[in-house]
């Protein structure tokens, strides 16, 4: 299951380099904050929220016809974790959600030309896992939305602020908090929705 992550990242890679020859494609490595999100106690039913935490990842925009439209393509980690009930008490599971994601992006100039705000979606996969042994990784279809504004400060260097919505649809029966003595918790409901806010350094070529 760890090897679809990697092979995702390098077909989007792939895509990356063979259109990457376009002036004006921008790379946008960010820093932000994730938050929402929760799994269900398997033995009181109870739901427990996923810690919110840093995110860290990056963009790439390429020009589609010289327009305002862009082909983006991003990558979006969060390492956090959640608290969930057990037969032998209440446990801490470190819990890694990455997204992996490419859409559209269109930016709606104004009068001032250093100043771009945008609106942007998203399709692509969701990708759950953990450090602690014993503990499956799970994938699952993610669409996204954003929007934000890119300034810049020079031809080639500028900033880029985001703000996102991810749904990724998982099993909320299968879990991934299993172990040798059973599931303490699943994913609660068949979907998780999270917010992020992200700001980037844009860097264009």
């Amino acid at each position: 299951m760890r090897t679809r992550p990697l092979l995702f990242a390098c077909l989007l890679f792939v895509l990356a380099s063979s259109l990457a020859s376009a002036q004006g494609f921008e790379i946008a490595p960010f820093i932000g904050y994730r938050f929402g999100g929760s799994v269900q106690d398997y033995y009181g039913g109870q739901t427990h929220g996923i810690e919110a935490s840093e995110s860290t990842g990056i963009t790439l925009d390429i020009p589609l016809g010289g327009g305002p439209n862009y082909l983006e393509l991003l990558y979006s980690h969060q390492g956090t974790h959640v608290d969930v009930g057990s037969i032998t008490g209440t446990q801490s599971y470190p819990l890694g959600i990455d997204f992996w994601m490419f859409g559209g992006l269109r930016e709606f100039p104004g009068q001032n030309e250093k100043v771009r705000p945008f609106l942007a979606a998203y399709v692509g996969m969701a990708h759950f896992s953990s450090s602690q042994g014993g503990i499956d990784s799970e994938n699952g279809l993610a669409l996204g939305i954003g929007g934000g504004v890119k300034l810049d400060l020079s031809k080639h260097v500028g900033l880029r602020f985001d703000a996102r919505g991810y749904l990724a649809f998982v099993s909320s029966s299968g879990g991934m908090f299993c172990g040798p003595y059973g599931c303490g918790a699943s994913f609660s409901g068949s979907g998780l929705i999270q917010g992020e806010g992200t700001a980037s350094l844009l860097l264009r070529f």
